[in-house]
């Protein structure tokens, strides 16, 4: 039930509904408000109805009597009818009178003229001039020479003729005077129900049934300052007819401004409230939409002619108020010149410097990262922005070409992967295809048996070292860590090579001290960094050349050095060798798959150790480097 309500209330007749709650709330609540103020002024809670109507009766015949009174004294005449009246001084002795006074006194309770008349008594204060003529009645002196008398007036008067209440009149103030109490409580449920309604209305404002989303309609299209411009413009006028008319007229067009006012006042308010809901009230405003185009119409100018403008602008500004002022005009318009003699120039040269940054970060944001901000005429903060620029264009070249070695090298790793995992795959597969359809007592069974497993082998230590160097490269490689000779680790490596290196022609030179030199490494990993090496150095060394392994202190550092002449043109940089799946041999002709360089590096510094490739023309040199502890740091 409830949702169907508020699907209602979204409707047309729903929001018409809201609208004559509103407009019924405020009319109820309005008249509640005139009606308490009415009952105040007029004392309702303290007399009775008939004392009401007693009282006013009385005034309206005082100011009668003072009326007359006055055109009798003055003008020797009165106008009003029912009413006869005598003006008598202390001592009783008449002042004035009117023709038929007698005539009232002696038929004063008698049927004729003057009947249910009643007598009304009055004090005066006769003010008389120097000339013996009365002045005033009210005791207003003008002249230190005018004398006070007092006074009496008598009037008969019919207080029936004195009542100027209409049979609708009175039974508005019986109405009035009924309901005295309960207004209040009536103002304040008008109130609250009309709040309420408002509050819905505002929630329902750009809804429709069914939907949760903000519909605006064509009426939102104009901007919300011209609506309420133009409001505001045709409702606040129709008050000035008010003044033009009279009586039931001046109610009637008073109430209908009214409500056409506060009805246009709710429609602005459900415009405000949709506006807000779809976040385009100031937007849509036509002071936003001319202050955005006069921005843009300025930006839009060259930077240094924007600043002429500005300061062209500023200046008249400060001239025109510097003028209107009234100070000591020549002297304070050549100190306004003067200072503009000095700081204009200032200004525009720092705004065709901010001109050629601007200039050089749009060339950058453009994508010529070739580009460099001119640094000449430039100072301070200006000069090192510059710089700061060009030092940017720089960092996005080198990452520029960092990203295209890196996709590169990814396209080189996909190509050697596939390359190197394809051959032995393939000499497989083609053997057990023979081993397959030959006669087991065949005698080349026997070598095709040798091919399959040597080639597996092959497979196998590809896939090892992948999944070695994925775990190294991802430091999820295990090391434990103990104090180790490297003396220890050359000597088994000269011995564990040395028909290796014979059978590829190479003569070993080792190098070490005569005293112990103690790392903390992991033992299996340095043999695996020492056997990668050295693999390396039998399969790429020049046949009949020398192969250095020394080892010596430098700065605290046990480093070893391993030194070769490559067979092959080394036309490559260090950081690319130990990528994966790199070798010096491009044709890879040779045995290997290219991860021995990289599970070298990668196992040295989880060990903590350094790792340096250099290349001197063919002499290939492997630099490993550990700090050196001493023996007492062992115990």
């Amino acid at each position: 039930m409830e949702k169907k309500n508020k699907q209602f209330f979204r409707t047309v007749a729903g929001k018409s509904l809201l609208f004559l709650i509103i407009n019924l709330m405020l009319i109820v609540s309005f008249a509640c408000v005139c009606a308490a103020f009415a009952c105040i002024q007029e004392d309702f809670y303290r007399i009775t109805e008939e004392e009401f109507y007693q009282n006013k009766s009385d005034a309206t015949v005082y100011d009668n009597v003072m009326s007359d009174t006055e055109n009798l004294i003055f003008f020797k005449h009165y106008s009003v009818d029912n009413l006869s009246l005598e003006v008598t001084d202390i001592n009783g002795n008449q002042i004035v009178a009117s023709a038929d006074f007698n005539d009232a006194k002696t038929s004063a309770g008698q049927p004729g003229k003057y009947e249910d008349s009643e007598l009304y008594t009055y004090d005066l204060q006769l003010v008389y001039g120097k000339d013996g003529k009365i002045k005033s009645i009210y005791g207003n002196t003008t002249s230190d020479d005018d004398i006070i008398v007092n006074a009496t007036v008598k009037a008969y008067a019919n207080p029936v003729f004195f009542s100027h209440f209409t049979s609708f009149d009175k039974q508005v103030i019986h109405f009035v005077f009924n309901m005295r109490y309960a207004i209040y409580p009536i103002a304040f449920i008008c109130v609250i129900i009309g709040l309420a309604a408002f509050i819905a209305l505002m929630c329902v404002a750009g809804k429709r049934p069914g939907s949760e989303e903000v519909t605006m309609g064509p009426l939102y299209k104009v901007p919300y300052d011209v609506l309420a411009f133009v409001t505001l413009f045709f409702t606040v006028p129709l008050f000035m007819l008010i003044e033009a008319a009279n009586g039931i007229f001046e109610v009637i067009v008073g109430g209908t401004a009214f409500f056409i006012f506060i009805n246009a006042m709710l429609g602005l308010c459900v415009s405000l409230s949709a506006r807000v809901k779809c976040r385009e009230l100031i937007r849509g405003t036509l002071v936003y939409k001319l202050i955005k185009l006069f921005i843009k119409a300025i930006f839009a100018i060259p930077l240094v002619w924007r600043t002429v403008l500005i300061l062209a602008g500023v200046s008249v500004l400060e001239l025109i108020v510097i003028l209107a002022s009234g100070a000591e005009g020549e002297v304070v318009v050549m100190t306004w010149f003067m200072e503009k003699l000095f700081f204009y120039p200032l200004i525009f040269y720092i705004a065709i410097m901010l001109r050629k940054l601007k200039n050089a970060g749009d060339k950058i944001a453009q994508g010529d990262i070739t580009y460099r901000a001119s640094t000449k005429w430039l100072w301070g903060d200006f000069k090192k922005h510059a710089n700061n620029l060009n030092a940017v264009s720089d960092s996005v070249t080198i990452a520029v070409e960092e990203r295209l070695k890196s996709e590169r090298m990814k396209t080189e790793l996909i190509t050697n992967v596939s390359h190197d995992i394809k051959t032995p795959l393939t000499s497989i597969i083609n053997y057990a295809s023979l081993m397959g359809t030959a006669d087991p007592a065949d005698p080349k069974m026997s070598e095709y048996s040798e091919v399959v497993v040597r080639q597996s082998e092959k497979l196998k230590r590809l896939i090892e070292d992948l999944v070695e160097a994925s775990k190294a490269s991802t430091g999820n490689l295990e090391i434990i860590p103990a104090p180790l000779d490297c003396c220890t680790f050359i000597s088994q490596t000269t011995g564990e090579f040395k028909e290796k290196l014979e059978s590829a022609g190479l003569t070993l030179v080792t190098e070490t001290p005569e005293d112990s030199v103690m790392i903390m490494a992991d033992g299996r990993r340095m043999m695996r960094i020492y056997d990668n090496l050295m693999n390396n150095i039998c399969k790429y060394s020049q046949p009949g050349t020398r192969v250095y392994i020394s080892l010596e202190t430098i700065d605290g550092n046990a480093v070893t050095t391993f030194k070769n002449t490559s067979s092959e043109e080394l036309n490559i940089s260090p950081d690319e060798l130990v990528e994966r799946f790199v070798r010096g041999d491009k044709s890879r002709n040779t045995e290997g798959n290219g991860l021995g360089l990289s599970i070298a590096q990668t196992m040295t510094e989880l060990q903590g150790g350094k790792f340096k490739i250099t290349i001197d023309g063919d002499l290939f040199k492997v630099s490993l480097s550990f700090p050196e502890i001493k023996d007492t740091e062992t115990a």
